[in-house]
């Protein structure tokens, strides 16, 4: 069963990194794309599970962060 590590708007901690087992800067970069392709500003608030899955505060599927990871 997944969980939801992340569910603001403001910028992802260290611990939402950590916990996916990439870099600060890869879930940035990730997130720009996934929320650019979905619309989303980025103050948007967006949801963030343990599985690296993203949806928007509706529960709209926006994708999933290890996908949009350079480097791995």
């Amino acid at each position: 069963m997944t969980r939801i590590i992340w569910n603001r708007s403001d910028n992802p901690t260290t611990y939402v990194s950590d916990a996916l087992g990439i870099e600060r800067w890869q879930l940035r970069v990730a997130l720009h794309k996934l929320k650019g392709g979905s619309y989303l500003g980025a103050t948007d608030p967006v949801i963030v599970y343990d599985d690296g899955r993203v949806t928007d505060i509706d529960g709209g599927d926006i994708g999933n962060i290890l996908d949009h990871v350079q480097g791995r």
